[in-house]
């Protein structure tokens, strides 16, 4: 069994949102040469249906947008009664060797690998409305003890 992280829905904001992909689909994924980036690709898309079996369909391809257009209305990215679960973006950075990934998992999750791009990315990613720019948590002071699980 594949274990899932299924956030109930919430009206709460978070950091993070795929908002921007079911608004403008593909249009969202623009590069930005001033960054580095000439391409970025949605490789996996997640929607989850809010009825009775709560269905988790997951596409994955080398670009899902791409895909789905080229399968005409049979792979519909977004099914009526359905709503984004999670994405993986490809970034593909001028001088790199290997696409960068974003994992995003709204509203709190978001995954940048490797670490060494995940300015690049964040900065990207903030642009286009897919995260908030929020501070980071500040670390204990040195007299306070750290709380281990």
């Amino acid at each position: 069994m594949i274990a899932t992280p299924r956030p109930t829905p919430s009206t709460e904001q978070g950091p993070c949102t795929l908002d921007p992909l079911v608004d403008r689909g593909q249009d969202a994924l623009a590069p930005d040469l001033a960054l580095g980036i000439r391409e970025v690709a949605v490789q996996e898309f997640g929607t989850i249906c809010d009825n009775v079996y709560q269905d988790v369909v997951v596409r994955r391809s080398s670009n899902v947008f791409q895909s789905a257009a080229a399968g005409g209305s049979v792979y519909d990215l977004l099914p009526r009664g359905a709503r984004p679960l999670f994405a993986v973006f490809r970034f593909h950075v001028v001088g790199a060797g290997q696409p960068y990934l974003a994992e995003i998992w709204p509203p709190h999750i978001l995954t940048l690998t490797p670490a060494y791009a995940a300015d690049q990315m964040k900065t990207w990613l903030v642009a286009r409305g897919f995260t908030r720019n929020c501070p980071p948590i500040p670390p204990p002071s040195p007299g306070q003890p750290r709380v281990t699980m």
